[in-house]
């Protein structure tokens, strides 16, 4: 797409070029048609009036095409560039006004005006090209239009009373030759000093664009100074014959005239360079000013003479009145421009203090966002729900300064709240139910902008404003966190309510509520996969898994230490024939019960476990062999009494066989422990049940009590 769009620029680029080409080539084949019929009137017709008259027509036909040449680059040019080639108009205008009166006074064989007053006539074109000097530089915008329009009218009422001083000169009362010479002296000295004019101009003009409308418009002066001179000279010597065929000289400014205008191309104008202020130049500007009111006053004499006060006094007051207008322009375009100048300055510094105001904001919340970057780092690496809520408060207490808080917890039964973490002067409740805060009833954050007015969270005591968010995580509120002003009054007050530091502060306890949650249920969820890991969840005792880890740590750390570890291996009775009779229901209340009678009857540093099915397992550090046999036999004595008491439903109470063995006592083979431990409590069974058994010492026992496996008859009478 982007191709196809720079292709249909180039062809619309080609396309003008093709067009500026065909007008300039047919532009040049016009002007030479004229000029080719203008010398074939004269070889046909002759240099007699019909000759004359004819070549009279075709010149006044050159100076309309160069007039339409220079509205085709009027039309082009925009700004000053514009104007430049409008009173480039006026010229051709000027220079076809004595062109068109000549040729009538040829084909009506009528004298309108004399050869001097064409001659004066001619001389007007001198005027518009003065003033296209006095157009500033294309890129200087920083003036009005109105200021370039009244400057531009000064220069014309000035160059206006010049150049009509030569209409009201006294000419009709000389002889005509003398002025006819008079006249030719005051073309070429005009001619001469337009030249002069055009190349001073030139130097001081500084911007490419202005250079180049100076120098065509050079090159059009430099071709008028030629044909002027030359036809000067020819009337000087009276070359008549000589004078009616240079009328062919005389089309050559208007040929340049067009060609100059439509091989002129628009550029696009650079951007302005902002001067500074020089006082020089404002100086220099009123000077001008001074120096056309000086000029109009020094030709006022001339006019009072020649043609009365009236019009002499119409031109000061027009020139006057110009003067005061830029004047006043100019103060209303200084005032105008201060004024501008301290809003520009105010908004400036209204959007400094903005932009401050913004960085405060960024630094302070960037380093908010730091710490709770860091605390929830922090948080997730805290093993315990009491390290967090350690960690909690100092780092809270930066990230609240001024302000006071706490975190509470729902207890399990969900009737009351605790608080477990507190910081800061404002003190709250340390226990209440969850009806007295808000966020725990509605189930979001709720903000108060202080005071006593409702709704209040009932268990804060302090006054000032507050927010209380409930931690919530995976769908569950298990507590809430609070922050609340020390200072009532400061920083929020009841009319700032939605200010942006109390929004501010709300959504940053959000965010720390937000951290916080995810952290106590992280921990929780994490306590309670480990719980599920190693304990059962029928009995609550650990699990054989953890038993086993556990044993191996224990036997290990007897054996360095010297210290004896004695084990129980437990089974339930008949249990299979209860499950039948009462359902597994009631196995599972029974097996519920001995897990509690079980935990009721070991030490802290003793571990009770479920081996599996009805069969449970109990590991004694630094107990003897002697002492675990007497313990084993207290804990088969009360599992007879509970299930006597509680078993309704049995027409037998279930009973418990134990097996018993000690390290070193038994066996010194680490590995060999648990399965002396089994064996005793198989021959507990074939004994009888309901029995206590002791493991037999490794030396007595017979070689197949003595492997590392369990043994086979023991394995083949596995019985419940």
């Amino acid at each position: 797409m982007a191709a196809a769009i720079n292709l249909d620029l180039r062809r619309g680029s080609r396309l003008r070029e093709f067009a500026g080409l065909h007008r300039l080539w047919f532009a040049g084949l016009l002007f030479a048609a004229l000029i080719a019929t203008h010398a074939v009137g004269f070889l046909v017709l002759g240099t007699g009036r019909v000759g004359r008259g004819l070549s009279e027509s075709i010149l006044v036909l050159d100076s309309l095409l160069a007039l339409a040449c220079a509205w085709i680059a009027f039309r082009r040019a925009q700004g000053i560039t514009a104007l430049f080639w409008f009173l480039f108009a006026v010229v051709q205008v000027v220079l076809l006004v004595p062109a068109a009166l000549q040729t009538c006074d040829t084909l009506f064989d009528q004298a309108i005006l004399s050869d001097s007053t064409c001659r004066l006539l001619y001389c007007l074109y001198g005027a518009p090209i003065l003033m296209m000097l006095f157009l500033p530089e294309t890129y200087r915008r920083a003036r009005g239009k109105s200021e370039i329009f009244l400057d531009l009218f000064q220069v014309a009422i000035v160059v206006g009373l010049i150049y009509s001083t030569f209409l009201v000169l006294p000419a009709q009362r000389m002889v005509p030759a003398d002025a006819l010479l008079r006249n030719l002296s005051v073309s070429d000295a005009q001619t001469l000093l337009l030249l002069v004019a055009v190349l001073v101009r030139l130097q001081f003009a500084r911007v490419a664009s202005t250079r180049n409308l100076l120098l065509r418009l050079g090159l059009f002066l430099l071709v008028c100074a030629v044909a002027t001179f030359i036809g000067d000279w020819i009337d000087l010597h009276h070359y008549v014959s000589a004078a009616a065929w240079f009328n062919l000289g005389w089309a050559l400014p208007q040929v340049a005239a067009g060609l100059i205008a439509l091989t002129w191309a628009p550029s696009p104008e650079p951007q302005p360079a902002p001067a500074p202020a020089n006082f020089l130049s404002f100086l220099g500007t009123n000077l001008v000013l001074v120096a056309m009111l000086s000029c109009v006053a020094l030709l006022t004499d001339r006019w009072k003479q020649a043609s009365g006060g009236t019009l002499t006094n119409v031109a000061i007051a027009a020139s006057l009145l110009a003067f005061t207008l830029r004047l006043a322009l100019t103060q209303f375009h200084q005032h105008q421009e201060i004024a501008q100048r301290k809003a520009a300055q105010k908004q400036v510094t209204d959007s400094h203090q903005k932009v401050r105001r913004l960085l405060d904001n960024a630094r302070r919340q960037t380093a908010e966002i730091t710490q709770i970057s860091d605390l929830g780092s922090l948080l997730q690496a805290c093993t315990s729900r009491e390290e967090v809520f350690r960690l909690i408060p100092e780092r809270l207490r930066r990230l609240f300064p001024g302000a006071s808080g706490s975190i509470s917890l729902l207890s399990a039964s969900g009737n009351r709240v605790e608080s477990v973490a507190q910081w800061g002067v404002c003190p709250t409740d340390q226990i209440f139910s969850p009806e007295q805060c808000w966020a725990l009833r509605r189930g979001c954050t709720h903000a108060h902008p202080g005071g006593r007015s409702a709704p209040r969270c009932s268990h804060l005591l302090g006054e000032g404003p507050s927010v209380c968010i409930p931690l919530i995580a995976n769908g569950d509120t298990f507590g809430t966190l609070t922050i609340q002003n020390d200072d009532p009054l400061s920083p929020i007050s009841d009319h700032d309510h939605d200010s942006d530091t109390f929004a501010r502060r709300r959504h940053l306890a959000a965010a720390v509520a937000e951290h916080i949650a995810i952290a106590v249920a992280n921990l929780n969820l994490r306590e309670s996969l480990r719980l599920q890991s190693v304990r059962d969840p029928l009995t609550g005792l650990y699990n054989r898994r953890y038993m086993q880890e556990f044993l191996d740590h224990e036997l290990h750390s007897a054996r360095r230490k010297h210290r004896p570890l004695a084990v129980m291996m437990l089974d339930l009775d008949h249990f299979k024939r209860y499950n039948d009779n009462f359902g597994h229901s009631a196995g599972d209340r029974v097996l519920a019960a001995v897990g509690e009678i079980l935990l009721r009857c070991v030490r802290a540093d003793d571990v009770a476990c479920r081996y599996g099915g009805e069969e449970f397992a109990l590991i004694f550090p630094e107990c003897s062999l002697l002492q675990a046999t007497a313990r084993a036999e207290e804990i088969r004595k009360r599992l007879k009494e509970y299930c006597a008491q509680h078993n309704d439903e049995a027409t037998v109470a279930l009973t418990v066989s134990i097996g018993v063995a000690a390290f070193e006592e038994t066996t010194d083979r680490v590995d060999l422990l648990l399965n002396f431990a089994d064996d005793a409590l198989y021959q507990a069974k074939r004994a009888g049940r309901d029995r206590v058994v002791t493991a037999r010492p490794a030396p007595a026992l017979p070689e197949s009590n003595l492997t590392e496996t369990v043994p086979a008859t023991a394995a083949s009478t596995k019985t419940t």
